[in-house]
């Protein structure tokens, strides 16, 4: 919420660490399905994906390739080379020839392996800053997404898929060098191919009789070449049973790795949370937990292992089946003096890399198309339209003492709610009103706000700005218009001024007054760098404030955004009495005369309110000032009378 009022201050904006509240949901319509997709489908998937590696970093792809197409062509070059100069020293040829080959092997072996350390330096160069303009991608993204929907349970599944599926897949980084690596894969089988090529076009002499005969013929070559192309297709079937029964397990582990992140990050390494753990002796407690919770991804972990070792056990057996075929029929040419020695080694060698090129293609595919699937929530998540921002009115020309906003037959359910927060509500905030909303807990004093702010849509109604649905305004211009605290607020691991401004540039001045304003001047002053003074210890070492102090601080940034509408919700909750009444007491120079609605539990908090809007069940039940609702002897009288012992 609050990042959405204060980014839209009309200044240059700082961007504002946000931390996203965690939810355990079950896997929706975004999880991704076992059942078999088409490939037209697959194929979009992987083309999004592919499109985030280029807009992320436009080499990364080409060095990948280029690496691996390098990498898978190096073995050949010392089979082929190895061959020649063997049979070169066997034939006796002469010193200069056989040592022209040596230096060609060298050169070329040199040139290749340079060619690859450069491209694979380039590529680890890239890795990281991938990873920071992804992270930088997901938060702008929640940061700017409706705010509506980061409480969508859709949408809150897709960013937790999203976010564990990087860490389950590796991250796009990895699947660029994966699908690079799968690259060389085929390119390696081509290499074995081109090397093959004499012993398949070579006019046979065949010796021997029967068995003899077929071993010798060069269609046995062929046939090895069948069986390398089946044993593609098995290793296909054993990694896609292998992979599917791995993404069960990862969508089993999501429930342990959320409750473990909650454990390690959001408890016991937190300085809030440390008080109680401290005083009521917690840590046995939570440790229990949290070894249950570690007991539990261990034996996820150990049961995806298990399943990783069956698949490599049947990959090694497929493959010493066609190794034990391929020496074969190499062993029988090269004892019937078809071939020499040297060929032997060097056939031997390009069929033992075939076999391997055709099992790790396989394996590389697999896990490239699975990586695929995880990733592909990143793209889903990047897509989520923003449905606010589709207006284009400006309110720039707008006479802020005109400023008049009407909620108009409103109504509002919270997503999977089964009642009304807010029912058939109308009412109209004029410029420069001071209005107060009360009532008990549950009301709708606060989604009224947030219905008021547009972080929320009204499910029934509209909310007109001088006689205009809000929806036909610019979002961003509309934001503007609002300084708002709210019951809940935050304050950023930044500086004082930066807190207060929302923004890395601001006036000094300005900041000072708004501070003294909110009566906080006094304790920033004091600090060590004054208003450039960080707040909290987060990697840097910054000051900790007061539940009240930081209300204040609060408070102030709503008075430096200079907005039309100022909104308190609960804004003295965490202040003393003699704090609160020295923030009331000068309220109106605080505000001036802009509107301000103030929510509150206290009823003296309101009495100086032109009009007080009492809220009960979502609905409004009565409108007046102080001593009207007094006469009236209604819900508000009532509240007055229980909290009048306070107020004298």
């Amino acid at each position: 919420k609050k990042c959405r009022i204060y980014a839209a201050c009309g200044v240059s904006q700082t961007p504002i660490s946000i931390t996203m509240r965690k939810v355990v949901i079950p896997m929706s319509k975004h999880a991704i399905s076992n059942e078999k997709e088409s490939v037209g489908k697959s194929f979009k998937k992987f083309m999004h994906v592919i499109g985030i590696n280029h807009r992320l970093c436009k080499w990364i792809l080409p060095c990948n390739l280029g690496k691996n197409i390098i990498m898978a062509g190096l073995p050949y070059v010392g089979i082929v080379y190895g061959c020649d100069i063997l049979n070169a020293l066997v034939a006796q040829e002469a010193k200069s020839n056989i040592m022209s080959m040596v230096y060609q092997l060298l050169g070329i072996t040199l040139v290749m392996t340079l060619l690859y350390h450069i491209l694979d330096k380039a590529g680890n160069a890239m890795r990281d800053n991938i990873r920071y303009r992804i992270k930088a991608d997901i938060s702008g993204k929640a940061a700017s997404l409706d705010y509506q929907e980061l409480e969508s349970q859709e949408s809150m599944q897709l960013l937790t898929a999203a976010l564990e599926g990087e860490k389950e897949s590796g991250g796009i980084y990895w699947f660029s060098d994966k699908l690079g690596v799968l690259i060389g894969n085929v390119a390696s089988i081509f290499y074995a191919f081109i090397v093959l090529v004499p012993v398949l076009t070579k006019k046979q002499h065949l010796v021997g009789n029967g068995a003899m005969q077929i071993l010798n013929s060069k269609w046995i070559i062929y046939l090895i070449f069948l069986l390398n192309l089946c044993s593609m297709f098995l290793f296909m079937w054993i990694s896609k049973r292998g992979n599917k029964k791995q993404y069960e397990i990862y969508e089993e582990s999501l429930d342990a790795i959320r409750r473990d992140d909650y454990f390690y990050r959001e408890i016991l390494s937190k300085y809030a949370t440390g008080k109680e753990i401290r005083l009521y002796a917690l840590k046995d407690l939570l440790l229990r937990d949290m070894t249950g919770v570690w007991n539990e991804k261990c034996d996820i972990q150990d049961r995806k292992l298990d399943i990783q070792e069956k698949i490599k056990i049947r990959y090694l057996i497929v493959q010493a089946l066609l190794l034990v075929v391929s020496y074969t029929v190499i062993g029988v040419r090269g004892v019937n003096g078809m071939i020499t020695g040297a060929e032997v080694v060097k056939y031997v060698s390009a069929l033992t890399a075939l076999g391997g090129a055709c099992q790790y293609m396989v394996d590389h595919f697999e896990t490239v198309l699975l990586n695929m699937q995880y990733l592909h929530h990143y793209y889903e998540y990047l897509q989520l339209p923003n449905h606010k921002k589709t207006g284009d009115k400006s309110t720039a020309d707008l006479k802020p003492q005109e400023l008049m906003i009407t909620f108009e037959d409103v109504s509002f359910q919270y997503s999977g709610s089964k009642k009304d927060s807010l029912k058939h509500i109308n009412l109209t905030f004029h410029y420069g009103e001071k209005i107060a909303l009360v009532g008990p807990n549950g009301a709708g004093k606060t989604t009224l706000i947030l219905l008021l702010c547009r972080l929320y849509e009204p499910t029934q109604g509209r909310i007109l700005l001088n006689g205009v649905d809000i929806r036909e305004y610019d979002y961003e211009e509309y934001l503007a218009m609002f300084g708002v605290v709210f019951q809940d607020f935050k304050l950023f691991a930044m500086t004082v001024a930066e807190n207060v401004a929302a923004s890395e540039e601001y006036d000094e001045q300005k900041i000072e007054e708004v501070l003294e304003k909110a009566g906080i001047w006094n304790r920033v002053r004091k600090m060590e760098q004054g208003i450039h003074n960080p707040l909290y210890n987060v990697g840097i070492k910054g000051v900790e404030v007061s539940g009240g102090e930081a209300q204040k601080i609060a408070i102030a940034r709503a008075l430096y955004k200079n907005a039309s509408f100022i909104i308190l919700d609960e804004p003295t909750s965490a202040l003393d009495p003699v704090a609160e009444y020295e923030i009331y007491s000068g309220f109106d120079r605080l505000i001036q005369d802009r509107m301000a609605v103030y929510i509150s539990h206290r009823m003296s908090s309101c009495r100086f309110c032109e009009r007080i809007v009492v809220l009960k069940d979502g609905q409004v039940q009565e409108q007046g000032n102080h001593e009207e609702l007094i006469d009236r002897d209604g819900i508000y009288a009532m509240m007055w009378n229980a909290q009048a012992q306070n107020y004298q």
